[in-house]
């Protein structure tokens, strides 16, 4: 009585002194997380302190467990070809000796009943009293009943046994003929749902759009907390972010890219010359100026010029090598725009005003687009003979009289005005078609809203940018494509034993008379049942939600019960701290690296990705565990994290300790700075929309059909193997086919861009109208065809003889030839001919008489 009053008494001082810790600077708690917003901070802080708040924070994070994110690892859809080839191959094999009926569980039953009565009689006397020595009897005749009774029932047991099925694995039984069909019908089904996310889809392909492979490492760092019976999960969320110079280089790049195609196509389309066949790149039908119309917007004549330029300046690589005249030429103008782009820039900023004074902003191409659009060939004219009176593009064609002083100068003055022009007229068709697309995609705009804004402005207005941003994630989005692992899972060879007896043995003897009788009955049942099968125990899982959210989550493995503790304290003390062994709480999650990676879709001319990273762990048996919320635990660290910074830089200020020191320190904060459960990283793409054009701002359809541009290599000979590089568009990694001379030829994709070709010996070439070989390549892919590639082949050593023959042999006297001599000094000399194993029958000597003339 007198210790229950005690207590009593001492509760309100036990509340009261708890009070005062409270308000005096103690620490309230929630589910062990201390509330930092109780501390107080003293008025000249030092480096004890500092790193005193750093150790807090460690010793939280590390009795809590961490789950580290690394910063992603991104490759390019370039690299990740040669592995998305490989991998459809490899799998592809399995489509006809993969599949294997089996069966993966089994489950075996047995029952077994057996009944027996046994009866037993002998003489007595019954005028006799009844002696030990009867009952001696008696009993004797009761033990050997129960003992046949016994050797019974070990037989019946035997016999059940043996009578008892195999296992399932050694029987006979197959599945059904239908089953087996649907089991293969199934996997098939699997087997192609992997070659697809493989493949990717069309959306994938669409030009503007890159795939990247983005690895994500999580080290997973279990603490005392969090080591036994939890689970941890990471939510990631996918963003990107455009750059200010991301609308000038997107331009840029496409403005370059189809005046290449399109003065490559002018300017080697000669009939004249006996270089390569092919035309050059060549312009689809969703480019922005016609082939027909470049003769008529640039000038004949300008083509001209600009031929013989190209000439003089690669004459040299003609001579030595002229089997590749497009792909040279084409190098050669990519060089020559990418230095007078600045023309183009220079033409479309706005005017200088002075200070004080608005600019009056607007887009000059306007007026150029209209002239373009409507094919107005005159206007066109006008614009190139100096109608516009812009003097930044230097004008061709002879209307402007050049300035007097080196003619190599003058003539490079000319080259770079018509240069600038090209890419003033491209520029003009593609502002046209983008501000059309943008309408297309933000139905809430009107063409006439874009009217004034200028894209091409090297310093474009925070509207064009903003505008150009809003029409980037409405068209190309940012897409998860797939993450892998999927499921990552344990098998474990689960078996299951259940066996069941039952039995009933009755004795008894009574007198019948003169005689003494005794029986027995017994019953046995014996139930047996045994299941086996492949237990999958998940040990990651991945997860995605909407467009640009996906994760992971964690699981222990299945590991073996740990031995029950024998000692009665041991056991006291794991039951006080609610550590005994309960289903799931048993196992423990390892500690170490997890590889995670995802397909990202997303704008192959956005420069980065934006990653938000939240990690928790939970539990796995108890969903109904009082826990703070991720967000509140994070808050919680970021605080103490946010005071120990504080406390560091108000140190470091103040100058008194040494530099080291303070590093220290300072890097060990930025170390758990990086383990925090809520992480937000910006990591660099490889770029790779160096190849855009004009098809990236076109919302029509026809834009994955493969196309032909340029091959690389050595020339390929009639009737021999040859291996050429093929460059183009559009490659399929799934299903590309490419026919050559007539025959199938074996393909390795290099990229989508790039693929190495075989050709084999028994293709066929085709005959020019002068009777040189050539060979036609053409790919298909499941979008469509592309175009036909001509390729110049090497006359073989016997046409070489032939040719060599006729060069020796002279030319015969024409006797009907009637006018002055034919002086060979001013006979116009043949052209070179592009093979120097090659000799022409006009470049041999004519004989002494060859020179008269008969009449």
């Amino acid at each position: 009585m007198f210790q229950t009053r005690t207590r009593r008494r001492l509760i309100p001082a036990r509340l009261a002194f708890t009070a005062i810790l409270t308000v005096g600077g103690g620490c309230s708690t929630f589910n062990g997380w201390p509330d930092p917003t109780s501390r107080r901070e003293p008025v000249a802080p030092s480096l004890l302190q500092a790193e005193q708040r750093i150790d807090d924070l460690d010793r939280i994070m590390t009795a809590n467990g961490t789950i580290g994110v690394k910063s992603p690892d991104v490759w390019g859809q370039d690299r990740l070809a040669k592995f998305r080839s490989e991998y459809e191959t490899q799998m592809a094999q399995w489509l006809k000796v993969g599949f294997k009926g089996v069966i993966n569980a089994s489950i075996s039953r047995n029952e077994a009943d057996a009944k027996r009565v046994q009866l037993a009689a002998g003489l007595s006397d019954p005028t006799a009293k009844t002696t030990a020595a009867t009952d001696d009897a008696a009993k004797s005749m009761l033990a050997a009943l129960s003992s046949m009774g016994s050797s019974n029932s070990a037989a019946t047991a035997a016999a059940t046994a043996t009578a008892s099925p195999a296992p399932m694995e050694r029987t006979a039984t197959v599945l059904e003929p239908t089953v087996v069909l649907d089991e293969h019908s199934n996997y098939l089904n699997h087997l192609n749902q992997l070659r697809r996310i493989n493949a990717g889809d069309d959306l994938t392909d669409r030009p503007g759009y890159g795939l990247y492979l983005v690895r994500i490492p999580v080290t997973l760092t279990p603490g005392p907390k969090s080591r036994r019976g939890r689970g941890a999960i990471i939510t990631v969320s996918a963003k990107s972010l455009m750059v200010k110079d991301t609308l000038r280089y997107t331009l840029r790049n496409a403005v370059i890219n189809e005046t290449v195609g399109s003065l490559t196509q002018a300017i080697c389309n000669d009939a004249d010359k006996e270089g390569d066949p092919n035309s050059g790149p060549g312009m689809g039908p969703i480019s922005l100026v016609a082939f027909a119309d470049s003769e008529v917007y640039y000038g004949p004549e300008n083509i001209v010029f600009l031929r013989k330029e190209a000439e003089r300046q690669l004459a040299r690589e003609f001579n030595d090598e002229p089997y590749h005249r497009s792909a040279r030429v084409s190098e050669w103008l990519r060089g020559e725009l990418e230095a007078s782009y600045s023309l183009l820039e220079q033409s479309v900023a706005p005017p200088a005003v002075a200070s004080g004074q608005s600019a009056e902003r607007g887009d000059p191409l306007e007026r150029i687009a209209a002239l373009v659009v409507q094919r107005d060939f005159d206007g066109v004219a006008k614009l190139r003979q100096g109608g516009l009176g812009d003097s930044s593009v230097l004008l061709a064609g002879g209307a402007q009289a050049s300035t007097p002083g080196d003619p190599l100068a003058v003539q490079r003055r000319k080259a770079v005005g018509l240069f600038g022009f090209a890419l003033r007229i491209q520029a003009a068709a593609l502002n046209a078609r983008l501000k059309q697309d943008i309408v297309d995609q933000l139905p809430e705009l009107k063409l006439e809203q874009l009217r004034n804004v200028n894209f091409f402005d090297p310093n474009a207005t925070d509207d064009a940018i903003q505008l150009f941003g809003r029409y980037v994630n409405a068209k190309w989005p940012l897409r998860v494509y797939a993450i892998e692992p999927v499921i990552a899972q344990q098998n474990v060879a689960d078996a299951v034993g259940r066996r069941s007896l039952s039995a009933l043995d009755l004795l008894g003897g009574v007198p019948l008379g003169p005689f003494r009788a005794a029986g027995a009955f017994s019953t046995d049942r014996r139930i047996s049942e045994d299941e086996a099968a492949i237990r999958l125990n998940p040990t990651m899982v991945g997860f995605g939600a909407g467009e640009s959210t996906f994760g992971w989550i964690f699981y222990p493995r299945l590991q073996t019960t740990r031995t029950p503790y024998r000692s009665l304290s041991t056991a006291a003390s794991r039951l006080i701290h609610a550590q005994l062994p309960q289903g799931d709480k048993e196992q423990s999650i390892e500690p170490g690296q997890r590889e995670c990676t995802a397909l990202i879709v997303m704008p192959n001319f956005i420069p980065k990705i934006e990653f938000v990273t939240v990690a928790n762990w939970f539990r796995t048996g108890d969903l109904n565990e009082r826990q703070a919320s991720n967000i509140e635990r994070s808050s919680d660290l970021a605080s103490r994290l946010v005071e120990a910074e504080d406390v560091l830089n108000r140190v470091q200020s103040a100058g008194e300790f040494r530099p080291e020191e303070l590093q220290i320190a300072l890097e060990r904060l930025n170390q758990l700075k990086s383990l925090m459960p809520t992480q937000r990283m910006v990591v660099r793409v490889p770029f790779t929309g160096d190849v855009n054009d004009s098809r990236i701002f076109c919302s029509r359809g026809g834009q994955l059909r493969p196309a032909l541009l340029a091959w690389h290599g050595k020339p390929p000979e009639p009737g021999g193997e040859a291996t050429i590089f093929l460059e183009g568009k559009n490659f399929s990694v799934h299903d590309t086919h490419v026919i050559a001379g007539g025959k199938p030829a074996e393909s390795v994709l290099v990229s989508r861009n790039l693929m190495q070709v075989t050709i084999a010996k028994e293709a066929l070439s085709t005959l020019n109208a002068d009777g040189a070989p050539l060979m036609d390549v053409s790919v298909a892919t499941p979008n469509g065809a592309s175009n036909h590639l001509l390729i110049r082949m090497r006359p073989t050593q016997s046409q070489n003889a032939q040719l060599n023959t006729a060069a020796r042999t002279p030319e015969a006297p024409k006797p009907e030839l009637v006018g002055p001599p034919w002086p060979p000094s001013q006979t116009p000399p043949p052209p070179p001919s592009p093979d120097p194993a090659v000799v022409r029958a006009s470049d041999a000597k004519p004989p002494a008489d060859a020179t008269k003339v008969q009449k």
